[in-house]
């Protein structure tokens, strides 16, 4: 019995072991729960983040500036009465696993709203984008940044677009703002491999003085 004992001691300390990493990897990875089965939402605390949106300029001759992983904007979206339950959704500049844990992330690789070309922000369909894929074509989109507010209407929704087809990942694209994050929201415990993309069109705010 004697010499069974460290073989049974190794054992429970690596079922504990596998368990904490486990955990890590739910905690830290920013896709994870992108693609594993997570049905429901998850609870999204408060939003406040004390976050003060600017006022409309009369005039913009160049965007503010804007350290990685700040927030620099909220978004909201609304259509005939109706919206989005989640409000406010702060967007940081960056999309890495720890700005998506707090709210949505704009690509760096794209543009500012009012620098003239496509904005692109994603966010976790568990949390922030969970009602992204039932959104309708013509909803407003408010996105509130530091240095005023711009308007946007949802001209075509694609639910369904394969992950490897990344053309909602170029910010050439003719398209003003684009919002996306992976699909479906209820994957009955599949991987998520295909994406739902919301591409928008821009109907007001200030562009920067060319």
């Amino acid at each position: 019995m004697a010499l069974l004992l460290p073989f049974v001691l190794f054992f429970f300390g690596l079922f504990f072991v596998s368990i904490y990493l486990f955990q890590t990897i739910v905690e830290e990875t920013a896709y994870f729960s992108l693609l594993v089965g997570d049905t429901a939402p998850r609870a999204v605390e408060d939003l406040d983040t004390g976050f003060v949106p600017g006022e409309r300029p009369a005039k913009l001759t160049r965007i503010p500036s804007v350290a990685y992983g700040k927030q620099f904007a909220r978004l909201n979206v609304v259509w005939d009465g109706d919206g989005w339950e989640i409000v406010n959704i702060p967007i940081y500049l960056g999309a890495d696993k720890s700005i998506l844990k707090k709210g949505a992330g704009m690509s760096y690789a794209s543009f500012f709203p009012g620098e003239g070309g496509c904005t692109i922000i994603s966010a976790h369909v568990t949390r922030h984008f969970a009602e992204l894929e039932t959104t309708p074509v013509g909803a407003t989109v408010l996105l509130e940044t530091s240095y005023g507010p711009y308007r946007y209407t949802v001209a075509e929704r694609f639910n369904g677009v394969k992950g490897t087809d990344r053309w909602y990942m170029d910010s050439s694209s003719n398209y003003d703002l684009i919002l996306y994050s992976c699909y479906p929201r209820d994957n009955s415990g599949e991987r998520r491999t295909e994406r739902c993309v919301l591409c928008c069109t821009l109907v007001d705010g200030t562009e920067v003085a060319k």
